[in-house]
């Protein structure tokens, strides 16, 4: 048996090695066959020696460690120097020291002991690190004599006597114990700690650290019998086998690394077909990335390899290739997905029924319910409710009521949700009970899907909601009242505008704004309210509704133009005077009496710059009614200095020279002074603006 796992570490050894020069490949082979070498020749060893040389400053630790390894096997001299040269070289680059340090030890040769007895000494933590690792697994005579004379050595340094009292343990070697003991009669505690931890490990003895007591215990024991021999080699022997197992782990991970970091560069990101042979891969890491890939390429040709992978041994790969079926979303899916539910990994279960929702396919309605209700774990039952909701299966309706009075809350927000999206009146007495829930999170999950349920029958178990103390409990009350939007529903958003809360009074806003099929009336109280609010673009919103769906009845023609009245003044608050016009011209045709109209009609027209309308309108008014006359000559007054402002000093004086025309008081007292003043300023900005005219020709 030993001598196959040893065949088989050395095949994955030459894998590793053949890897890092492989280019094109997007994964590895799934068998490697090994063939008998021919003996080099001097010239063929000579090129190795220099190609594994070079390899030992890779970037890549997996090629620099094969490298060291090679040479190290070759058991020459000349393939042993570049390995001496890099340690004692002290600008040497650290990893290349570490990776070959580590080949000492991989392979057991001792050639190095001195050297990284030195590295002991080291300011570096890494080096120190990997000297001290690599000298415990030597386990050679001449490694662990020279370790002891270092330790024992009265100028070596207290820390690489802890260090090589550490690795003297670690060879588990007999050789190494008087040596040990020894240290027990040092000064220094931590160091005899050390010490007997070492001996403890060697001889499995527990005694202390007394170094009287451990060199009788020497005498007694330094000659074995043959039972005592067997079980030391035994136990060496499952030492070794762990190493060797953890090392072929390693490389294992470093190959299935490396393969992924070959798919990573494949040049079509959109082919499959490598990604396809990799979820086939021996490795799991490679299957895992593949999954993950597949699932952004999307390509339907992928389901059957996807399908099969549901099948995989390891659970990881099993969960991302679940989630790849849901994201993917293709029916022929739904069979191996409601397979996984029964997974014995709950994590794969979990996934399968996200999947199954995310797919949303009545088929596995029967075997969600099922598993509903044979599986205990909080996150699985959330995720199978969560999923019976998103497919939308009204079979669902029956099973899902009961888990709202289930012990967990959690489980009774999902169910409650869940509910909502199924939209069956079966389920609104349970979730009008569920309105009384302690927990806050429940209430108002099951006021949204009563919203969306829309039975009226739920309105007053909804208003006593809007005195919750929660405020998103509030809000979702609020939310549902205006998806149902009775009468009944509105006065109670009407009162909801006054909430403390301002996302509260903010949803009951945009829930009276929503709500369809509102009467005139209706929609008077809830646009009245807005105005009076100073809420003006919603009051502009639901006034121009109810110009739009009542102006042809007959009998509402009345309240018709009161409503483009409060619309007009709407968009005038808004300072939306282009919109505002149209109203007001009509409206001060319908209302000729009311100056309020006019002056606001005046006012858009100023500030959009209609002068000379304006200025019509009120040659207009004044033969209509001598009592126009103030609010006419106003007007004008008005309209002439915001042109004087303007710098129209040659308009503005004709205006006023017409108006002096028409009549000579130019409207009485009050206005004659001030437009007299103004014709003054504009004679003489136009005379200043004559003389920097002449100036200027002149120049």
């Amino acid at each position: 048996m030993q001598k196959n796992i040893k065949l088989t570490f050395y095949k994955i050894l030459i894998v590793s090695v053949t890897l890092t020069s492989m280019l094109g490949c997007t994964a590895l082979p799934r068998k490697v066959v090994v063939e008998k070498a021919e003996p080099k020749t001097d010239h063929e060893l000579h090129r190795k020696l220099e190609e594994w040389t070079e390899q030992l400053h890779s970037d890549d630790p997996t090629i620099r460690s094969s490298a060291a390894v090679s040479l190290l096997g070759l058991n020459l001299l000349d393939a042993q120097e570049p390995l001496l040269k890099i340690l004692k070289d002290r600008k040497e680059n650290e990893d290349v020291q570490v990776s070959v340090i580590k080949a000492f030890g991989f392979t057991r040769d001792d050639r190095a002991t001195d050297i990284m007895i030195e590295l002991l000494e080291s300011e570096s933590i890494p080096l120190q690190t990997a000297a001290a690792e690599t000298l415990g697994t030597l386990k050679t005579r001449t490694s662990i004599r020279k370790m002891s004379e270092a330790m024992l050595h009265s100028q070596r340094s207290l820390n690489v006597k802890m260090l090589l009292a550490k690795a003297l343990g670690n060879t588990n070697n007999r050789d190494a114990v008087e040596p040990l003991i020894k240290m027990l009669a040092t000064n220094d505690r931590g160091l005899r700690e050390v010490a007997k931890k070492s001996l403890e490990k060697i001889t499995k003895q527990a005694n202390g650290n007394d170094p009287a007591w451990w060199k009788q215990w020497w005498i007694r024991n330094k000659s074995k019998t043959r039972e005592q021999w067997l079980e030391d080699i035994v136990l060496k022997q499952e030492e070794n086998t762990k190493q060797f197992e953890s090392k072929f782990e390693q490389l294992k991970l470093e190959i299935a690394q490396k393969s992924i970091k070959l798919l990573e560069l494949r040049p079509d990101k959109s082919d499959p077909k490598p990604l396809v042979e990799a979820i086939k891969s021996e490795y799991p890491e490679i299957r895992i990335f593949a999954a993950k890939e597949l699932v952004k390429i999307k390509d339907p040709s992928v389901i059957g390899v996807l399908i099969d992978a549901t099948a995989d041994m390891q659970e990881e790969v099993r969960i991302e290739v679940i989630q790849a079926l849901g994201e993917i979303g293709d029916e022929r899916a739904v069979k191996p997905l409601v397979y996984a539910l029964g997974d014995e990994s709950l994590v794969v279960r979990e996934k399968s029924a996200s999947a199954l929702g995310k797919l949303g396919r009545p088929e596995a309605e029967e075997a969600l319910i099922s598993s509903l209700n044979s599986n205990t774990n909080l996150s699985l039952v959330c995720a199978i409710i969560e999923a019976m909701g998103q497919i939308g299966d009204t079979r669902a309706v029956e099973p899902l009521i009961a888990f709202l009075n289930h012990k967990e809350a959690k489980i009774r927000e999902y169910t409650a949700v869940s509910l909502g999206k199924l939209r069956d009146s079966r389920a609104v007495a349970s979730l009008i009970a569920a309105l009384n829930d302690e927990q806050e999170r429940v209430r108002w999950y099951a006021a949204d899907s009563l919203g969306k349920i829309g039975d009226p029958v739920c309105v007053d178990s909804l208003i006593k909601l809007l005195s919750d103390t929660n405020a998103r409990v509030r809000e979702s009350a609020v939310t549902a009242l205006g998806q149902i939007g009775n009468q009944q529903a509105i006065e109670s958003l009407v009162k909801a505008l006054q909430d403390v809360d301002k996302r509260v009074a903010e949803q009951a806003s945009e829930s009276l704004v929503n709500i369809k099929n509102l009467n005139f009336e209706s929609m008077n109280t809830v646009a009245n309210t807005f105005y009076t609010n100073k809420d003006y673009k919603r009051a502009e919103a639901v006034f121009g509704r109810q110009i739009t769906e009542y102006s042809k009845q007959p009998d509402l023609q009345e309240k018709i133009l009161q409503t483009k009245i409060k619309l007009a003044k709407t968009l005038f608050a808004l300072k939306d005077c282009q919109k505002a016009l149209a109203l007001y011209e009509e409206l001060a045709k319908r209302f000729p009496n009311d100056n309020s109209i006019k002056i606001e009609l005046i006012q858009c027209l100023k500030e959009t710059k209609q002068y000379d309308r304006a200025l019509e309108l009120c040659v207009i008014w004044i033969k209509e009614s001598p009592q126009n006359n103030q609010l006419c000559w106003q007007c004008r007054l008005e309209i002439a200095n915001a042109m004087f402002e303007q710098g129209k000093y040659d308009t503005v004086k004709t205006l006023i020279d017409t108006l002096t025309a028409e009549d000579p008081n130019r409207g009485g007292n009050e206005f004659n002074s001030q437009f007299q003043k103004l014709s003054e300023l504009c004679v003489v900005e136009l005379s200043n603006q004559k003389t920097v005219s002449q100036h200027v020709k002149s120049e």
